[in-house]
């Protein structure tokens, strides 16, 4: 079984101690998309990124001094967001982050895949921006190649990613595919609502439950249970497994 998350817009400067970084998968395809984010001035970056000045010139600023050849940082402790906080990867024991290394991709717009113990540099860009590289958005750009590396195996998709980044693997999903949509919700007035926020930290404690668990069938995600989330098998279905807080 495979799961899959979305990066954090948000980077902090720390490694997994006694992890050698790997190299990413498509590092090369990274410094293509490098090149062109090099040529793009903060007011620009701005512009298309829909960020403020302050963003944006820290996004320049990460590009410029972007050195793919360099060892990084591994992701899972370098991205610093609130799922990333649930997953709590430094208290996580090596064999823990052994098995999430084995059993977790973050979905990037810039590195395309990423594994927990891949090094990566600081960067912001994300996937369903109006950024376009040599005509094509990232979605175009990436392809089919996410999907395929994904899938190469044939286990099955835990998709815990946001609409935006799941977006990239989707529409080319085959009919044998098991590609399985957790979602997390809430009871307000009688009526089920996703809080994003809530969402995002309980997508962290799922990713921290697999790897404490070594869960590696959909199945046994339906024993997943923090802060009042609870599996509904009525809501779910072959596609889609729902946890819901009363």
């Amino acid at each position: 079984m495979i799961a899959l998350i979305s990066p954090a817009k948000n980077m902090r400067p720390r490694s997994r101690e006694g992890v050698q970084p790997r190299r990413p998968l498509f590092g090369q395809s990274a410094g293509e998309l490098l090149e062109e984010l090099r040529g793009l001035a903060p007011a620009q970056l701005e512009s298309l990124m829909g960020i403020n000045p302050e963003l944006a010139l820290t996004a320049c600023a990460y590009f410029a001094q972007c050195d793919l050849e360099s060892e990084g940082w591994t992701a899972l402790t370098a991205y610093n967001g609130l799922q990333y906080k649930n997953i709590e990867p430094e208290t996580l024991t090596g064999e823990e982050f052994d098995f999430l290394r084995e059993h977790l991709f973050i979905l990037s717009g810039f590195y395309g895949l990423v594994r927990p113990d891949d090094g990566i540099q600081p960067y912001r860009l994300e996937m369903g921006g109006k950024l376009r590289f040599g005509g094509k958005n990232l979605y175009q750009f990436w392809g089919d190649r996410l999907y395929r590396t994904i899938f190469e195996k044939g286990q099955p998709v835990i998709d815990l990613a946001s609409a935006e980044y799941s977006r990239a693997v989707s529409p080319f999903l085959k009919k044998e595919d098991r590609f399985i949509r957790c979602d997390f919700l809430v009871r307000r007035k009688g009526a089920l609502k996703t809080l994003a926020t809530e969402a995002k930290m309980a997508r962290g404690r799922m990713v921290r439950a697999i790897a404490q668990n070594r869960w590696d069938a959909p199945e046994e995600l339906e024993a997943f249970c923090w802060n009042g989330y609870a599996f509904s098998a009525a809501l779910s279905d072959s596609r889609k497994m729902v946890f819901v807080k009363e």
